[in-house]
């Protein structure tokens, strides 16, 4: 596929303003959530609230980006769905190296589980406990995001070697 053209129901890759506002996005919310999680204690409260305020700035210019995004869009969020993933799973585990060149279904349920984590940080009752458990979460979101990375890679690769050999 190049430049944007679209074929229907596969994304089409980003452009380079579409990967600037992704990396940018990941960037300021990455950085202010590790501010706001180091500096939770009285001492430095003050920057704890700032950094809190901006996670949710960039989740609501995030939000904001993908509900003004045209179908199709890198910047759309997907919903999640229960039948595509398990087919895409099925595929996986059957070898269909063609599984891994697709963008992944795993994606959505990611978003929605750190969305959803977000929103528990939120909320006053189950701020510091939601807290706590979100770099876990983190680190399994980026966990599958370098493994899909590296499967697709692979498999790239082989189809490239197969068509050689």
């Amino acid at each position: 596929m190049t430049g944007n053209k679209t074929t229907p129901g596969v994304p089409r890759r980003p452009s380079r303003s579409e990967t600037g506002f992704l990396l940018l996005f990941h960037a300021v919310l990455s950085g202010s959530f590790l501010v706001a999680y180091l500096t939770g204690d009285e001492d430095t409260y003050g920057m704890h609230l700032f950094a809190g305020y901006t996670v949710l700035a960039a989740l609501g210019s995030r939000l904001a980006v993908a509900l003004l995004a045209p179908a199709g869009s890198p910047l759309a969020l997907p919903r999640p769905s229960m039948s595509p993933t398990f087919a895409w799973l099925r595929r996986l585990a059957a070898g269909d190296g063609q599984a891994l060149r697709a963008r992944s279904p795993l994606y959505p349920w990611m978003a929605v589980v750190m969305l959803a984590f977000a929103a528990l940080v939120a909320a006053k009752a189950l701020h510091e406990a939601a807290a706590e458990l979100t770099p876990a979460v983190i680190i399994v979101h980026i966990s599958v995001a370098a493994v899909l990375h590296w499967l697709r890679r692979l498999a790239t690769a082989r189809a490239a070697a197969a068509a050689v050999g």
